[in-house]
């Protein structure tokens, strides 16, 4: 038997071992003990800091939280444990390595792997995965917190690997391999990456179906379909501890659902269907001249957050007035952390090797590039995307049309570098190359000048929303954002035109393949890394003690965290109540931050919770205080006294017909309105009841003495736990929120309905006399998807094991090589 050649692998280790190196060299202030301030990061670790803190504390695995919005499923943003053993591959080397080290290795890494399936030089296999990874989106999304998107972003290429593989004919290496990443790319929970990443396979495989059939091969292709059906459903499996609950979650969220409402409080229009509004959902829109960013960084200004310096005559005048940036993007976007800038010189290789590769496959490449950059225009192309959102299934549940950027900027560099690995292998004679590189030149460094210098033949470097700027101001922005695009035109142009003068000199045979490939990787770099250390860089970082004062409590939140009742709520009028997850860090918070909060939470927002707050809507959650600020920069807190507490019992109920008249049923005064509300709801005494749940009340007679109550005996977050004293059968209202996939109530150990009341509270009926109420959190669809994780990982793990010892026993398979 022929022993496995170790020697093979030093190459590879050597590469691994630079991409360590570039990694932990480009986050050097983390080395020295540096954080990363990221501000969806902090978001995050105060939105999920009571389900940590308990978790920590008890082992349990939390699985709700009342940190936000009244309290609401960790599905969306923390589930401590789960069976994904292959996610614990991802946990290790996130642990291993600082943070943002690990982004940046894992993304080389994977576009590594995808080079060498591709059969590419390993050079020029790495000079791509810098390209791909020092994208400058890549930086911006990192800088700002967006974790889940970047390492998601990371494995795509590892599994587009697996899957070439396994179309290759390579079964059994190519399905591990695609199983394993694309469970680790799973595993890193951005769904909307995972479904652009779902349109480029689906655009691969019609590719491949069509060359199956023009290379009579159609047996091959059906066998790795099957094959590759059956490893991406292993990879969804071992995630399916959190997919499966957050499946179905989604169906009660502002993404998800659809209001009952028939009408709709701000906009005047009802939500009819399900998944996100249109208007909200478009908001960040890629604008079409815009598009041209991935050439030229600052053709639209950059961000709207700009050093002074980068423009001199705006920055004069906003220098003078005391502010310490200039707003230079311009776009139509509301606002944005930079430019998607790919790097001149990729998108020259990316032209260059849509006219040097001969391969089927840069047919796919340019259909998927095509599709992303049309999606990315969202309502300024509103005919073609808005079929899509209304007609392409689950499309409605995302926004941010800009995003789909991320197709072309994975596929870029892969079709520019193997246009490179065309060039060095002499595929094509070098009058013809001569005469395709004037064109790739004269198409990318032409529109450089051309949209750079002559970008006032185009563009007007202003957008509507400026006209409340001083006009003089608004002249000075005008010509500091022409300046800064032509200059950054310029500069692309020159790196187009280097990287093509190197490719000349290549094929003229006036340097070597050596001095070739090291001129292409050093050009990248200084293309790429400057425009990334513009919006990655130490200033991102700060000292761990200044990191951790961000999460110290105010004076006023010192203050009611002396309160040792362990369930109350705070509505916090000093932050912004429904896009800052600070508060609930400290508190059970009646606002927060979530893109995925309940729809029937949000119908309450729309209709009592926005400008005045319904009093007895806040009472009925239990809001005990309310923060306000008595001056600028001075919160303080008030007690709520008629807060309703956790639990009580009512009157009587008044039935409502619909949703509509259930929610409208809840009218009260507004809080600090002095208007009189005429026959004004009472939520202690009177519980609203929809006549769909009629069934679950019956014919139940009930009511309550003078000395009826119910306390809080045990507080946990899957678990609560009451003591009634009643003498007469009562209703009891929770003011927990009511949540049907999970939540289960028990009278003295006997489980009873839970009724929705309220619109979005829970009540149960309580016999006459003393009882133990308990309500526990024990979701099926966890349970299950936990077990179907288990198994499917140690399946995927095993077969991974099985395929390395064949490999290293010398039986490594023969993979074909890439057609072309």
């Amino acid at each position: 038997m022929q022993s496995f050649d170790y020697k093979k692998l030093l190459p590879h280790a050597a590469i691994i071992g630079l991409f360590l190196l570039i990694s932990l060299f480009y986050s050097y202030p983390a080395l020295k003990g540096g954080v990363l301030t990221a501000s969806d990061n902090v978001s995050w670790k105060a939105m999920s800091q009571e389900a940590r803190a308990w978790y920590e504390k008890t082992g349990e695995n939390t699985l709700w939280s009342n940190s936000m919005f009244g309290g609401m499923p960790t599905y969306t943003y923390y589930i401590p444990k789960s069976n994904n053993l292959v996610g614990d591959i991802h946990n290790f080397i996130t642990e291993v390595l600082p943070k943002p080290a690990y982004f940046f290795f894992l993304s080389m890494l994977g576009f590594y792997i995808l080079m060498c399936t591709l059969r590419v030089n390993r050079w020029l296999g790495v000079i791509g995965a810098f390209a791909f990874t020092f994208a400058t989106y890549n930086v911006e999304i990192i800088a700002t917190g967006h974790e889940t998107k970047m390492l998601a972003m990371a494995y795509m290429p590892m599994v587009l690997s697996g899957l070439l593989i396994t179309y290759r004919g390579n079964y059994l290496a190519g399905g591990v391999l695609l199983g394993v990443s694309f469970a680790l790319f799973n595993a890193a929970g951005h769904i909307q990456i995972e479904y652009y990443f779902g349109l480029i396979t689906g655009i691969a495989v019609i590719a491949f179906f069509i060359q199956a059939i023009k290379q009579g091969q159609l047996k091959r292709f059906f066998i790795a379909s099957a094959v590759s059906l059956a490893a991406f459903g292993l990879g969804i499996a071992t995630g399916m501890a959190g997919m499966l609950p957050l499946q179905e979650y989604s169906k009660a969220t502002m993404r998800g659902g659809q209001s009952e409402l028939t009408f709709n409080h701000d906009k005047e229009k009802a939500k009819t269907g399900g998944g996100l509004d249109k208007d909200y959902a478009f908001q960040w829109s890629n604008g079409i001249g815009e598009t041209f960013c991935i050439l030229i960084p600052d053709l639209y200004g950059s961000s709207g957050s700009e050093p002074l310096e980068k423009a001199p005559k705006a920055g004069e005048i906003l220098s003078s007035a005391g502010y310490n940036a200039v707003p230079l993007y311009w776009g139509p976007q509301p606002f944005l952390a930079g430019p998607v800038y790919f790097g001149a010189i990729v998108c020259f290789l990316f032209v260059l090797g849509l006219l040097v590769v001969r391969s089927y496959h840069k047919w796919w490449i340019l259909a998927a590039c095509i599709l992303g950059i049309m999606m990315s225009w969202g309502k300024n192309l509103p005919g073609f995307n808005y079929f899509l959102f209304d007609n392409l299934p689950f499309y409605n549940k995302f926004r941010a049309p800009s995003t789909s950027l991320i197709i072309p900027q994975f596929l870029f560099p892969l079709l520019g570098i193997w246009g490179l690995v065309e060039i060095m292998n002499r595929k094509v004679s070098s009058e013809d190359l001569l005469k395709k590189l004037k064109i790739a030149l004269g198409v990318t460094a032409g529109l450089c000048l051309l949209l750079g210098v002559g970008g006032s033949m185009f563009f007007d470097f202003t957008n509507a929303t400026e006209t409340k700027y001083p006009q003089q101001l608004v002249e000075a922005l005008k010509e500091d954002r022409a300046d800064l695009a032509m200059m950054s035109g310029l500069r692309s142009a020159v790196f187009i035109l280097l990287a093509g003068g190197l490719i000349w000199a290549f094929i003229k045979d006036k340097v070597n393949a050596t001095i070739f490939t090291v001129g292409i990787g050093l050009l990248m770099v200084v293309d790429l890394v400057p425009v990334a250390n513009n919006y990655l860089n130490e200033d991102n970082y700060q000292d761990q003690a200044d990191y951790e004062a961000l999460f110290q409590p105010r004076p006023v939140d010192q203050q009611i965290l002396q309160d040792k009742d362990p369930y109350y709520r705070v509505l916090d009028l000093s932050r912004n109540v429904y896009n800052d997850a600070m508060q609930s860090y400290f508190h059970k918070a009646i606002g927060g931050y979530s893109p995925a909060k309940m729809e029937v939470y949000q119908d309450l927002i729309d209709v009592h919770m926005s400008n005045p707050f319904n009093t007895e809507v806040l009472n009925m959650l239990n809001t005990k205080y309310i923060i306000y600020n008595a001056s600028e920069n001075n919160p303080v807190a008030q007690v709520n006294n008629t807060a309703n507490g956790n639990a009580w019992f009512v009157d009587s109920i008044q039935w409502a017909k619909t949703a509509d008249e259930e929610i409208l049923s809840m009218k009260a005064q507004g809080l600090g309105d002095t208007t009189i509300v005429p026959n004004p709801w009472n939520s202690k005494r009177v519980a609203i009841v929809r006549e769909s749940h009629r069934s679950e009340i019956g014919n139940y007679v009930f009511g309550k003495d003078s000395a009826a109550r119910i306390a809080l005996t045990k507080y946990g977050l899957n678990d609560l736990e009451y003591q009634s004293n009643n003498s007469k059968d009562g209703l009891a209202v929770f003011s927990d929120i009511y949540y049907d996939k999970g939540w289960e109530a028990y009278v003295d150990g006997k489980q009873v309905p839970i009724t929705r009341v309220d619109y979005l509270l829970r009540a149960v009926k309580v016999p006459a006399g003393n009882h133990k109420i308990e309500f526990h959190f024990r979701p099926k669809s966890f349970e299950t998807g936990n077990t179907i994780a288990l198994i499917s990982s140690l399946l995927l793990l095993g077969l991974g094991v099985f395929v390395l010892v064949q490999i290293f026993r010398g039986k490594k398979p023969n993979l074909p090589v890439e057609e072309q």
